[in-house]
């Protein structure tokens, strides 16, 4: 019986090493794309805090008028078409500064500070994606709720119904996520 000395891998080793690897490389890669996901998710939700919070500040300095911020329709998607006249330079009256602080508000809503030029075409880059937003007052207690769109499919959340009849979120809501915060401002 001759005896052969074997040296190196067989190639089934190869092979089955390869496969390790890559079905290794793939889950790598589907936790990529899942993390940045969930980033991007997490980001339009902190912008949607940050507007929130930036609303009430301005109610909150101008208290006599929060029927005037409440008595918006929804707004987003540059549903104020004019801009009303700046505070800045000149004095205004406090329904004035409503009315250009909630114009200033749907700008940042709507990303307007930030453009992208594809194909010719200028559009908004901040902001949310296809926001929709809306302000109620019950006796000083506001309320603001802020709907986007996400990327994933979810149930549609039911705390509000602010931006539900858009239609920019899926044929049952399944992509609208909401954002609401709530907080007692007086009036006087």
């Amino acid at each position: 019986m001759k005896m052969y000395n074997v040296k190196g891998v067989g190639l089934i080793e190869v092979l089955i090493a390869v496969l390790v690897l890559s079905v290794g490389i793939l889950g790598m890669i589907s936790m990529q794309v899942t993390a940045k996901r969930n980033m991007y998710e997490s980001t339009q939700r902190s912008i949607a805090t940050g507007l929130a919070r930036d609303i009430l500040e301005r109610i909150r300095s101008n208290p006599g008028e929060i029927s005037a911020y409440a008595a918006s329709a929804t707004l987003g998607g540059s549903s104020i078409t004019a801009a009303p006249a700046s505070c800045n330079s000149a004095a205004c009256s406090t329904s004035a500064l409503a009315a250009r602080d909630l114009y200033e508000w749907e700008q940042l809503l709507d990303g307007a500070a930030e453009k992208i030029t594809i194909g010719g075409t200028e559009s908004n880059s901040g902001g949310l994606v296809d926001p929709r937003a809306c302000i109620t007052n019950a006796s000083g207690v506001v309320t603001v709720a802020i709907a986007w769109k996400g990327v994933t499919e979810t149930s549609n959340p039911t705390a509000s119904t602010c931006g539900e009849s858009s239609g920019l979120y899926g044929s049952s809501n399944e992509q609208r996520r909401l954002m609401m915060i709530q907080t007692y401002i007086s009036d006087a």
